[in-house]
């Protein structure tokens, strides 16, 4: 599939909006509660978010692999988590705008994959964690319908050959809790999130 980059930036300026809006809702008690991705604490899910950010712009800016894992273990957040997400995002969202961004292939630590693709993962990943976000701190868990549906429809085409991700059979589940079987009368949401691993 070969998503459309408009269809795409407004995805990513979408969910962005909304995880930020949940950034600004964690009381200041919060920050070391546990979420449902076990290896991290609130703090360490909103770095995530931060870091995945700096690290696409990497990428699309020539950077490897290699510094994706660092730049992956380092706090994101410093004094201000809310400003440094809309910091990141943005610069982030400017970079994937970049004349020959979408088509440019990248060393993605889990396989290369286009610019295109790249920011398809980081509407998932964005999206899922807002989630992650509002089971941990108790806000609403209900996410955008459209958006909920844009990355079920296209579950295959983002995961498909991304060592370690979702839909690779030989996953260890480092990332990706491996998923559980299917409910009765699942909704779209509660689908996708068992699919990336999560317990709704």
């Amino acid at each position: 599939m070969r998503a459309s980059g408009d269809v795409l930036f407004a995805h990513l300026r979408r969910t962005n909006a909304d995880f930020a809006r949940r950034v600004r809702s964690i009381e200041p008690g919060q920050w070391a509660d546990p979420t449902p991705c076990a290896e991290w604490d609130v703090r360490a899910l909103v770095s995530h978010l931060v870091q995945a950010n700096a690290i696409y712009r990497l990428l699309l800016h020539g950077g490897d692999s290699a510094q994706f894992l660092v730049i992956r273990e380092q706090d994101a957040l410093g004094d201000d988590p809310a400003g440094s997400f809309d910091a990141a995002a943005a610069s982030c969202l400017a970079a994937f705008g970049e004349p020959g961004a979408l088509d440019r292939v990248v060393d993605y630590p889990f396989g290369p994959v286009d610019g295109r693709k790249l920011l398809g993962l980081l509407i998932a990943d964005t999206v899922v964690h807002g989630w992650d976000l509002a089971r941990a701190t108790g806000g609403p868990e209900e996410l955008d319908p459209s958006l909920v549906e844009w990355v079920d429809d296209n579950f295959e085409w983002l995961y498909t050959g991304v060592a370690e991700g979702p839909l690779d059979p030989g996953s260890t589940h480092s990332y990706f809790a491996a998923a559980a079987a299917a409910p009765a009368d699942e909704t779209r949401q509660q689908r996708m999130l068992r699919l990336m691993g999560r317990r709704p």
